[in-house]
């Protein structure tokens, strides 16, 4: 993105540490996600992913960008 001179503009759910007690009550059985809906996009169709924002289910859509996903 640095290269293109392109910019995301958006918002973070959480900082790092907030991420990590996250993590640890859904192991421990204290949070639930399965209310979020999952969008998951291989790394060659970050665009899509990044253009699908305005489209996704409301609040509860979760659009993830991951190397290990296929196509």
């Amino acid at each position: 993105m640095l290269d293109q001179q392109l910019r995301l503009i958006g918002s973070a759910w959480c900082t790092s540490g907030e991420g990590q007690a996250m993590v640890e009550m859904v192991a421990a059985g204290l949070l639930d996600l399965s209310p979020l809906e999952h969008v998951v996009h291989p790394l060659e169709r970050v665009n899509e992913a990044i253009s699908g924002t305005a489209r996704r289910n409301g609040w509860f859509a979760n659009l993830i960008v991951s190397p290990l996903a296929t196509a």
